[in-house]
């Protein structure tokens, strides 16, 4: 049975580049505890009028050259964000725009930091019952313009970035695929991650004065409660992929781990005694990109060498929802 395959991976991360010394002389931090504080150094922000879509539409072009095809080769479009371009229509149907294509499918995920993961799934599922040929699986996030540059915000602010990935997805039955994936979700938790304000539930308008005095339109999150959650969630769902996958640890090349805190992400690679130079912790990187995050640092790896084709990866990710999930792809 054909296997669904990455024909072409892309990333695309801003040109402006936010150290977090400079990030602490904005949010009136001691110069120096940012990075001990979160585990991130730097994070790119994008430019003004800058959306997701456009990030998407850069890290497209990479896809689609790595895959040796053109815009028009693609049938169906899945965009997973968090942080849409406008309120409507989706980002998905921006992109499809953007890319020049005839008509084809447009659909808008939104689930958070698990978007690539549940975009990928959901690709699966339709070329494995030959719905489409060729999926094309965006994740873009633009973070910077919804947080707090004030001292309020220096406990949540420091962890985001901006940025976006693609892949382009097929069939093939040359042994690469989809090896297993699992997804999860229970929302009894979602406030310890969210961000609730502007509303279509608060009437009769979205944000009042109130709300805004509030900063209830800024994330947050609380890393108290959220932190042993993901302690405990991350090896559970990577041994729980690596079952119904058939595999063992020891075969997969790299684990990509992505948490809002990177330092969570790396201790589960030494709980779970996976040799260190074999994770990456991917909010270390650009910092938290929420659904793009996990792709952009596959595509960087892929574009490095440091994975290559035939190579077993993992990809694993808990976020806000609360939703956890993970993919294990022979690339």
């Amino acid at each position: 049975m054909a296997a669904t395959v990455i024909l072409g991976l892309g990333h695309a991360l801003p040109p402006r580049l936010v150290t977090s010394e400079e990030l602490a002389g904005t949010l009136d931090v001691g110069s120096g505890t940012l990075e001990a504080r979160t585990g991130i150094a730097r994070r790119y922000y994008a430019g003004v009028g800058v959306g997701p879509s456009d990030l998407a539409l850069e890290a497209s072009a990479m896809a689609l050259d790595r895959a040796g095809l053109s815009a028009a080769d693609v049938d169906f479009l899945i965009f997973a964000t968090m942080t849409p371009d406008m309120a409507f229509p989706g980002s998905g149907c921006l992109l499809q725009d953007k890319l020049g294509v005839p008509p084809i499918g447009a659909l808008d995920i939104r689930a958070q930091c698990l978007g690539f993961i549940f975009g990928l799934l959901i690709a699966d599922r339709f070329l494995q019952t030959d719905t489409y040929d060729r999926v094309l699986v965006a994740a873009g996030e633009v973070h910077s313009t919804s947080l707090d540059f004030s001292a309020g915000g220096a406990d949540v602010t420091p962890y985001f970035g901006d940025g976006a990935a693609v892949a382009v997805l097929s069939t093939a039955n040359d042994g690469r695929g989809l090896v297993a994936g699992v997804m999860h979700s229970d929302a009894t938790e979602f406030e310890r991650f969210w961000c609730e304000y502007p509303a279509s539930r608060q009437h009769p308008v979205r944000m009042t004065l109130d709300d805004l005095r509030k900063r209830r339109h800024y994330p947050q999150i609380d890393f108290d409660a959220l932190n042993p959650m993901a302690e405990r969630l991350f090896p559970e769902v990577i041994t729980e992929v690596l079952e119904r996958g058939g595999c063992r640890k020891d075969e997969i090349a790299h684990f990509f781990l992505h948490y809002v805190d990177p330092r969570i992400a790396l201790g589960t690679g030494r709980e779970m005694g996976i040799p260190h130079q074999r994770v990456t912790a991917t909010a270390s990187r650009a910092g938290h990109i929420a659904a793009a995050a996990l792709p952009i640092a596959l595509s960087e790896a892929w574009g490095a060498g440091s994975v290559r084709r035939g190579d077993l990866v993992c990809l694993a990710a808990v976020g806000a929802g609360i939703n956890w999930g993970a993919a294990i792809i022979r690339l």
